[in-house]
């Protein structure tokens, strides 16, 4: 009987980033998949090395993965896994726009600040099926795909790298998403309904 509303949170991403010296500053030539977090087991990082060193195996792709974050667990040696540490976060936005996809391989993972900057660069996100949250973001938005073994997420990083129109898409669904959910425009909108809401309720 109580009046109520969820407002969310507001997003606050740069209007400018610099994909081009990110990647020219780590050599980045090709395509590439982001991590961004503590690379750790608690996050299903040695899982996500361990399915992208099989794509990488059985495609012979071109593809790069890039982890960005403070590294806790062991990396393996592989020439298209680059582990580049904690970024500022100018650099950390930069890398994020410059991505083919943003990968959250964590099925504990709950809300996300990472896939929610990622959506509002318009960048679609890669993200484990077992996550409840991660899930339900991707499927309102239809701005990311998901996967819970091997094989799905081969067919969902090929689908990204072959699907070209569709990727577009996701990118526009994925921004589109952010804009009517997170962004603080909309979000005092809903504060000022559910307060003229609580004020004609009492008068």
């Amino acid at each position: 009987p109580i009046p109520c509303a969820v407002m969310g949170l507001g997003m606050d991403v740069p209007r400018q980033t610099d994909p081009g010296t990110f990647r020219r500053q780590y050599g980045l030539e090709d395509e590439y998949l982001l991590y961004v977090g503590q690379v750790d087991e608690k996050k299903e990082c040695p899982m996500l090395m361990r399915y992208f060193m099989e794509f990488q195996r059985r495609t012979n792709s071109q593809l790069k993965l890039v982890l960005a974050g403070k590294k806790i667990c062991r990396i393996p040696e592989h020439p298209d896994i680059l582990a580049l540490g904690f970024l500022p976060e100018n650099e950390k936005f930069s890398a994020i726009a410059g991505a083919k996809a943003v990968v959250i391989p964590s099925r504990q993972m709950g809300v996300s600040m990472t896939l929610l900057e990622s959506m509002a660069m318009s960048v679609p996100v890669l993200v484990n099926g077992g996550s409840p949250v991660l899930l339900g973001h991707c499927k309102k938005s239809n701005g990311g795909l998901f996967y819970q073994n091997y094989f799905e997420f081969e067919g969902a990083v090929r689908y990204l790298m072959q699907h070209p129109v569709e990727y577009m898409q996701l990118c526009s669904n994925a921004r589109a998403y952010i804009t009517a959910n997170y962004d603080w425009e909309s979000i005092m909108q809903r504060f000022s309904q559910i307060i003229e809401w609580v004020s004609a309720e009492k008068n």
